[in-house]
């Protein structure tokens, strides 16, 4: 952070020195505006898609990470750990989770390459340097990066102005309990201070943002704290734009991934539990002696930082070169419990070369990432008299170091090393594709988009202590997408597109080797002639997953009032669905089901009223449902014996979503209640009512009021109610885990811009 702050003291000094330079005459080739490579556009491109304008996230944004601003969004649902939206918190889109969604950040692709995870605690307070987020819902709507399975999600940060400011945040929130025992403590905090040079010298733009955010969370030991930075440097030559970004945040926070039993909902006291293991007597509805509460060692830290360099060639009036490179070195690590693990299973006892003991107990396991990626992006692009041709690729390598340690134990052996690896092993990725994307105007009114990307995909697990596991599965896919948008008048247009995409399994579907101390072998064919396992790497069980996806849709757009909808039709071969069981940290233990089918009818629209009165909205309605697919039950004397789950609803995809927002704007006030409603769905695949997460609505309030300005300083305050009626629920689950939502709560802010 001293270095942050130092760089920072650089760039305020450059803007001081050159902010009295006129800049209203300017006149220069490049907007600010930053495109990618994927962005879609309304009338033009016939996807399936929604925008979130830099007005929309300026009124909505405060403190709540990315998966809680998209959850209003058509077909989206979210939750966090911790229940109250700061920390680890996960979107779904049409059901899908972040694992199967396409997610970028000014175009960069954001998914984990060994886990396909996006981990958004790592990006604190990215939407406040965010201008447009555009999600685009359906198979291949990325045309590089992670396979777009359910989806993909752009954030694009562009917070460079052509006016100098300095602006100053502070927010707080409040935690309503109704738990008599507590009542109102301070449970987040937000402070920031960012500038923006304006436009110097005809020629460059600064930006800089530094923060901090605190929150104690709302279940036990949940606490989540955080810097953040953003700073960013945009140079305009005479045919060229350049950019240069620098954003993350160092963090740590306690571990709180363990869901509850589904009867605590109803308890003040017992929702707000945060166990390392939980179990239920008899009756299921008292936790019996062996559920565990998580020790006060148990956190995390980690720290991610982003660079990106960015460029523009306008090479003719018709022609562009992109050019983006990027560079992500994370280290960080998790304590977790592991009193239940011997020296046997820790690898420190005498078979390892370690002074026997009578007993090693009450272990802190430490877990510990070492990653680095780094990527090239080029786009070309041509406009020729009928649309415009974009030939483009990737090139990403990504290299993690895992392992494992014993932070703390009784018991240890007088001879062992504390800095000893009882696991340690590397995952390594290389990702390549090259893709091409014509937008063909057939007639004035009427664009084909046809687009086919091959894309290539390497997995590698090398130097794996004690086990010595090593192999290299490579991936090969063609991903062909074709539509087209029919405007048929100035304020309706029709399109149709039809996709097919495949993606590879994540790594743990083929080997979790950080579980290996504990017995996960690799999941491949094998052979155990004479009593000696040798796996076939080359014969994975896992299989990719493949889609077919059919979307129609309809646009009407005038003045005050536009609204859109659409149908689809996504068809799976061996989809990766949950199996009902979970890992020791909560995941999901997923399986290949042969066939699966999800179709659906989705719209949303704005109507304004008056001048101040707005009423927009959303809402999803679906099956998700399993075709074919059997589950291992047990095997006895070479016996399998299966359940077979044909029909049954798939896990996790709620059937009915909606989202209301009632908005009143007038004289620098903005006012917005907020209602969401989320269907019920099961939280396994067995149709057990017992896992079924019941639905819920929930409101919100929003208000923004613009003060009379005291000299040049612009002041605003902001104000929230979250779950204003005070609702308990449920908004996730994993088979009879449920993970809750926070009671009411509020934040108030202030912001000041000089």
């Amino acid at each position: 952070m001293r270095r942050l702050r130092y760089t920072l003291f650089i760039f305020t000094a450059a803007a001081a020195l050159f902010a009295q330079q006129e800049t209203d005459t300017v006149k220069y080739n490049f907007d600010p505006v930053l495109v990618t490579g994927t962005t879609a556009i309304e009338r033009q491109t016939p996807v399936t898609f929604t925008n979130l304008t830099k007005e929309s996230i300026t009124l909505r944004y405060s403190m709540q990470d990315v998966p809680v601003m998209l959850s209003e969004l058509p077909a989206m649902i979210s939750y966090s750990d911790g229940g109250n939206g700061v920390g680890y918190n996960y979107v779904f889109l049409r059901g899908f989770d972040q694992r199967r969604l396409s997610i970028m950040v000014n175009g960069i692709p954001q998914n984990d390459p060994e886990d396909h995870n996006v981990y958004w605690i790592d990006f604190p307070d990215l939407m406040a340097s965010a201008s447009t987020v555009q999600v685009q819902r359906g198979a291949g709507s990325a045309f590089y990066g992670p396979p777009a399975i359910g989806g993909s999600v752009n954030i694009t940060t562009n917070p460079f102005t052509y006016k100098p400011y300095a602006k100053f945040e502070a927010m707080f929130g409040f935690q309503e309990y109704a738990d008599s025992s507590q009542s109102l403590p301070m449970t987040m905090k937000k402070y920031s201070a960012s500038f923006n040079s304006g436009l110097i010298d005809n020629k460059y733009m600064f930006y800089g943002r530094l923060g901090k955010m605190q929150s104690n969370g709302y279940r036990l030991h949940s606490s989540f704290e955080a810097g953040s930075y953003f700073l960013g440097m945009l140079r305009f030559d005479e045919n060229i734009t350049t950019r240069i970004h620098l954003f993350g945040g160092p963090l740590t926070d306690q571990l709180v991934y363990t869901g509850l039993p589904k009867w605590t909902n109803s308890s003040a006291k017992l929702r707000r539990m945060n166990f390392s293991y939980v179990a239920t007597d008899t009756s299921g509805k008292h936790f019996d002696p062996y559920s565990t509460l998580r020790r006060p060692q148990e956190k995390e830290g980690f720290n991610q930082p982003h660079y990106e360099i960015m460029n523009e060639w306008k090479i003719s009036e018709n022609q562009k070169l992109h050019n983006t490179v990027f560079y992500y070195d994370s280290h960080g690590y998790f304590d977790y419990d592991g009193s239940w693990a011997d020296a046997g299973t820790l690898r420190i006892d005498s078979v390892h070369g370690f002074t026997p003991t009578p007993a090693v107990r009450n272990a802190i396991i430490r877990g510990g990432v070492d990653l680095v990626q780094w990527g090239w992006l080029p786009r070309y692009e041509l406009h020729h008299e009928n649309g415009e041709l974009t030939i483009g690729g990737e090139y990403r390598y990504h290299h993690g170091s895992h392992w494992g340690k014993v932070q703390y134990a009784e018991g240890i052996p007088a001879n062992y090393d504390p800095d000893y690896r009882f696991y340690q092993y590397d995952g390594n990725k290389t990702m390549a594709s090259l893709y091409v994307t014509e937008n063909y105007k057939m007639q004035e009114e009427l664009t084909l988009m046809a687009n086919i990307q091959f894309a290539y995909n390497e997995y590698q697990i090398r130097n794996e202590k004690f086990l010595n596991n090593s192999f290299s599965i490579p991936y090969y896919f063609l991903n062909p997408r074709l539509g087209l948008n029919y405007n048929v008048s100035n304020e309706v247009n029709m399109y149709v597109s039809f996709g097919y995409t495949s993606r590879e399994p994540r790594l743990r579907n083929l080997y979790a080797a950080e579980d290996s101390y504990f017995g996960a072998l690799p999941a491949f064919e094998a052979d155990t002639t004479g009593g000696v396992t040798r796996y076939t790497f080359s014969k994975p069980f896992a299989k990719p997953e493949q889609l077919l996806n059919l979307e129609i849709g309809a646009g009407y757009k005038e003045q005050r009032f536009h609204v859109n909808g659409n149908v689809y039709w996504m068809e799976f071969t061996n989809e990766l669905i949950k199996s009902g069981q979970v890992d020791i940290f909560g995941n999901p233990v997923y399986g290949n089901a042969p066939r699966t089918r999800h179709f659906g009818v989705e719209a949303d629209g704005t109507l304004q009223l008056l001048d101040e009165l707005t009423i927009s909205g959303n809402a999803s309605l679906s099956t998700n449902y399993i075709v074919t697919f059997s589950t291992i039950d047990s095997v006895s004397n070479g016996t399998i014996y299966k359940t077979k789950l044909n029909r049954n609803p798939i896990a996790g995809f709620p059937a009915l979503t909606a989202n209301l927002r009632v908005s009143y704007q007038a004289d620098g006030i903005s006012t917005s209640f907020v209602a969401k409603f989320v269907g019920p769905f099961y939280t396994d695949n067995f149709k057990n009512v017992l896992n079924r997460n019941d639905s819920y609505s929930v409101l919100n309030f929003e208000t923004v009021c613009a003060m009379p300005k005291i000299g040049d300083a612009e002041l605003s305050l902001r104000g929230e109610v979250r779950n204003l009626l005070n609702k308990f629920y449920m908004q996730n689950g994993e088979g009879d885990a449920f993970f809750p939502a926070a009671e009411r709560n509020y934040l108030v802010g202030i912001a000041v811009q000089l």
